[in-house]
């Protein structure tokens, strides 16, 4: 074979590789929920959660054939202008310059959006994801959850978040949540023995997950089994998902209502969604997902993050008051503060929204794996990424995704 011939096969070759390896990226060999090892849902490789298989499921979560309680959109839309520029940005990570092309392919991106008002500035998909994909939000489903407590305390189902949640769920009385507010729930600081390891296939985050893919035990049940510490309630920031399962857990009971019917009434039809949403969970679980498993279009995420945006409201529809806005977003307790240098990347904390250090008065939802919608109300941006990193957690990747986010955010005004 001729030196001649190899050069001129080999753009052909590097051609062909491409394609195989973005077809794969779009459609991967299925995962077949009953192969997986379900409290290995977040370390084993044989998962949705892990790449390569992530690349492709985290926007098509709905064809795992699981159960999909779904969120159906209004009539109305709220208008969104189409992007007219793109975005040129370098930064600097580490010592070296990168350009935004760059990021999206070193952070894993599988969607990113800017919004700049009702103007949107920059959309991007990659991975065979499109402006219709619907995308797993991981934890931002928190940050939903808690949305949907502050309607429930502006209509009067919920009279106060100071009361205790057995006052509205008795059955967890025996529990480690006897003395636990509903605050304190928002907060993250219930002080239970719970653990959001997601390394240890032994870790309440582990068990929760298999309760998810299995629907045994039930989110009830599982709540139920939760013990106490010798932390006292409203003392301690600690993540723990199933605190935010037990929120999800009130919003059915006291308003009666599925939670997908309830955020469909109170939230996707009032920001004028453009889409229908869903939550995800096993067909045996009786219980629905609220920590982790709520799927959306990225411009609908960017609608939820520009109603925070504007206090509550978006057009002249209301979800929530602007004082539970302010509360969400707003720590008001020393341990909850944003503190540089500390633990959970320096960030704070409030109502299952994650609180940034700066001035701007930003604030964020995030999700294991990249997911992210930050919110920076002093310069009127709204920024969506969803991803598909290859942990859970990375302190690299997520100190390089903030220093993006921060530098759009200042860019994109000027």
């Amino acid at each position: 074979m001729s030196r001649t011939w190899k050069f001129r096969m080999l753009p052909v070759l590097i051609a062909a590789v491409t394609l195989c390896l973005g077809v794969f990226a779009q459609s991967p060999d299925k995962i077949e929920i009953s192969k997986m090892n379900p409290a290995g849902l977040l370390v084993d490789k044989y998962s949705y959660m892990s790449q390569p298989y992530s690349f492709y499921y985290f926007h098509h979560m709905d064809q795992l054939g699981l159960r999909t309680d779904w969120i159906r959109r209004g009539d109305r839309v709220y208008p969104l202008a189409e992007p007219t520029k793109g975005l040129k940005l370098v930064y600097d990570s580490h010592g070296r310059q990168y350009s935004i092309d760059d990021y999206f392919q070193r952070n894993f991106v599988t969607g990113f959006l800017v919004l700049h008002k009702d103007q949107i500035a920059v959309e991007r998909y990659f991975h065979g994801a499109d402006r219709n994909s619907r995308f797993v939000s991981q934890s931002i489903s928190k940050s939903v959850i808690s949305i949907l407590i502050g309607a429930a305390v502006g209509e009067g189902t919920i009279k106060s978040i100071n009361d205790p949640i057995t006052s509205y769920l008795p059955y967890l009385s025996a529990s480690g949540y006897r003395n636990v507010t509903v605050k304190n729930l928002l907060q993250m600081s219930a002080g239970v023995n719970y653990s959001e390891d997601y390394k240890d296939p032994r870790s309440g985050a582990a068990l929760i997950g298999a309760a998810l893919l299995t629907g045994n035990p039930s989110f009830k049940s599982f709540a139920e089994s939760i013990q106490p510490t010798s932390i006292r309630p409203g003392t301690r920031f600690e993540y723990q998902s199933v605190n935010t399962q037990v929120l999800g857990l009130l919003l059915e009971k006291v308003t009666g209502k599925r939670l997908n019917e309830y955020a469909e009434d109170k939230l996707w039809k009032k920001i004028g969604a453009q889409s229908d949403a869903f939550f995800y969970e096993s067909k045996n679980q009786p219980d629905t997902c609220a920590f982790a498993c709520f799927n959306a279009t990225v411009r609908d995420y960017a609608r939820v993050g520009l109603m925070m945006l504007e206090g509550g409201a978006l057009g002249d529809q209301r979800v929530v008051s602007t004082p539970w806005v302010h509360d969400s977003t707003t720590p008001d307790a020393p341990y909850l503060e944003p503190r540089p240098g500390g633990p959970e990347g320096g960030f704070g904390y409030a109502y299952q929204w994650w609180i940034p250090p700066g001035n701007d008065g930003a604030f964020e939802a995030e999700g294991i794996y990249g997911q992210c919608i930050y919110v920076n109300p002093a310069r009127h941006v709204v920024i969506v990424q969803t991803s598909a990193w290859p942990e859970p957690v990375s302190s690299a990747l997520a100190e390089e995704q903030e220093t993006v986010l921060e530098r759009i955010a200042v860019e994109v005004v000027q």
